[in-house]
């Protein structure tokens, strides 16, 4: 889907630096329509009432029209400090959204409000909420419920979530996609990840949208897709919520950047979905440790809701904060049915809203058996591996005092590469590479217009632009 662009860029001078160059389980077939039907034809609490305020897709065409493509910068573009690299990636960046801008496939992609990858097509609503922040505006996705049932419910709950979770929402983009298939899977299909790749790209081309302030929410069969959802494509969200869905089994390890919010009714008993939602506290918990260093856990932020005596439907989106009734000893109640309770904000917007993404955290944990199949994206944060390469963790880090990126852990099935910046190190020094297990070296990067323009292909996001890349020793050993 990604189009190669021929710029305007390449043809600017470029003075180059003298540096030297240097999962998830599918239910099984007899539990998929049970499931599905049965959970996702209870509709979301307080979502019948505000469905007849459906989002009208009103916003695309004008925000495409205000913007008009600006002829191509012809200054000299140099590469020969820290300073000036921050000046190209700004500079490059902007020639490129200018052009791509004209993308015709593009820009009628957002005045329909449809996108299709292969042979899945993925609509959505789209509305512009109050005014946009001083970085641009945040960016809420919200998912519906529906599933393995008919198209006629699945289209009723996408209605009902054009709207559920809107009126929390201060300032922001909401949008509402529909679910590519009338399938279990409805929201995870594995042409969704690209799709969802491609509504992003597109948002940071024609709207002035906040890169490092994207939400991920949805409820029941949308919790199902915000389980799978953001381990595969964790650097995207700032932070994410599942309300009253079932993990799958799915494996949360590339949430240690990414905060995470968990609710469920405790009395929400089809499919275990409330045993599980619990459970999964733990699971984060024990992530922490497990990746934790110096003996002290560390990542994996999470909260988990287990409302008090209720079932499918919760409140997790009511406007006038009202404090709900949670359960507070999830070990205690899993074990014997007992636990304290609180009263509390349970809105899902207000936990999302509170995390800003940090585009390049100093420490990555990478589970590369967890990646979406059909997205052509193969970093990761500021690591990058080809998509063959789909077994082993990557735990690695920087210190910039030190310009030091060091490998706890590489026991992936093919090579990683460190990509990096100026924002992260000095590039025109040696960089010192090393490894739990005793390796160390010094690596050179010569940044090149070339990988700058590529890093902005993959992924549009200008807060993630990167100069060059080195390979990452392979290192067995794990610092606990």
């Amino acid at each position: 889907m990604k189009k190669i662009l021929t710029l305007s860029i390449l043809m600017l001078a470029v003075t180059l630096s003298s540096c030297a160059s240097g999962d998830g389980s599918n239910p099984t077939a007899g539990e998929t329509t049970a499931r599905t039907t049965q959970a996702e034809t209870t509709a979301p609490a307080e979502t019948t009432a505000r469905a007849e305020t459906t989002v009208a897709p009103a916003e695309t065409t004008a925000v495409q029209t205000e913007t008009t493509a600006a002829p191509a910068e012809t200054a000299p573009i140099s590469l020969d400090s820290n300073a000036s690299l921050k000046d190209a990636r700004e500079r490059i960046f902007e020639s490129m959204r200018q052009e791509a801008m004209l993308d015709e496939t593009r820009s009628a992609e957002l005045d329909g409000l449809s996108m299709t990858f292969g042979e899945a097509t993925m609509n959505y609503t789209l509305a512009t909420i109050g005014e946009e922040g001083e970085d641009g505006y945040p960016v809420y996705i919200a998912l519906h419920g529906g599933g393995g049932t008919t198209k006629d419910v699945n289209d009723d709950q996408w209605r009902q979530m054009q709207t559920y979770y809107r009126f929390s929402v201060k300032s922001g983009i909401y949008i509402a996609p529909r679910g590519v298939r009338d399938t279990w899977d409805t929201h995870f299909n594995p042409e969704s990840y690209p799709l969802y790749e491609r509504l992003l790209e597109n948002l940071s081309i024609y709207y002035n949208i906040d890169t490092n302030r994207v939400y991920l929410l949805g409820y029941s069969a949308g919790g199902d897709g915000v389980y799978q959802i953001s381990p595969r494509l964790a650097d995207r969200f700032a932070a994410v919520n599942m309300s009253a869905g079932h993990p799958n089994g799915v494996n949360l390890a590339n949430l240690y950047n990414t905060p995470i919010s968990l609710q469920c009714g405790e009395k929400d008993s089809s499919y275990d979905r409330n045993l599980e939602t619990a459970k999964y506290d733990s699971v984060l918990t024990d992530l922490s440790v497990l990746y934790g260093r110096n003996g002290q856990p560390e990542g994996y932020e999470h909260r988990v809701f287990l409302h008090l005596g209720k079932g499918h439907a919760v409140k997790d989106n009511d406007v006038r904060r009202t404090e709900q009734t949670v359960l507070t000893d999830l070990a205690g109640w899993l074990e014997n049915g007992q636990s304290e309770t609180e009263n509390t904000n349970t809105n899902a917007v207000d936990f999302v809203s509170a995390y800003t993404r940090n585009p390049l955290p100093e420490r990555i944990v990478w589970d590369l058996s967890v990646r979406a199949e059909q997205s052509d994206t193969e970093t990761f944060y500021w690591l990058r591996a080809p998509k063959d390469v789909t077994e082993g963790v990557v735990v690695a880090s920087y210190d910039p005092e030190t310009n030091t990126v060091h490998i706890e852990q590489n026991t992936a099935n093919g090579p990683v590469y460190a990509m990096v910046n100026d924002e992260m190190l000095d590039i025109f020094q040696d960089i010192n590479v090393t490894t739990a297990d005793g390796q160390t070296r010094a690596v050179t990067v010569t940044p090149t217009v070339d990988y700058i323009q590529k890093t902005i292909e993959e992924r549009w996001d200008k807060n993630m632009i990167f100069v060059g890349e080195f390979e990452l020793p392979a290192c067995g050993g794990s610092e606990q």
